[in-house]
């Protein structure tokens, strides 16, 4: 496992979506995931522009909830749109924006 596996994992990517997504092949990606081998610093950055997508989409919706009239069932039901080419084309960031924002939303019930 890897910094880069983990960072993978988070965001919930494929190594198909991946590859796709960093434009690099999936061999690559199994390599920068199950070695020690690192991406180059460009593939870093774009996973860094991808994970701070999905953090303003969270924190976005977060922010438009009516918090006056927020209801524990509603957390069930949070929809919301990931920016960014690299983020809004594939299922696991939007599940992870969707799970940062349920979860700050769910701050107000503590």
């Amino acid at each position: 496992m890897s910094n880069f596996s983990d960072i993978m994992g988070y965001v919930g990517l494929t190594t198909g979506e991946a590859a796709a997504a960093l434009n690099v092949s999936e061999d690559e990606i199994v390599r920068w995931c199950s070695t020690s081998d690192a991406p180059p610093l460009h593939i870093w950055q774009s996973l860094v522009r991808m994970l701070d997508e999905i953090r303003f989409s969270a924190e976005e919706a977060a922010k438009a909830a009516d918090l006056d009239h927020l209801d524990a069932s509603d957390l069930n039901s949070v929809q919301l749109m990931v920016p960014g080419q690299a983020a809004s084309e594939f299922a696991g960031p939007k599940r992870a924006a969707t799970a940062l924002a349920v979860a700050a939303l769910a701050r107000v019930f503590v």
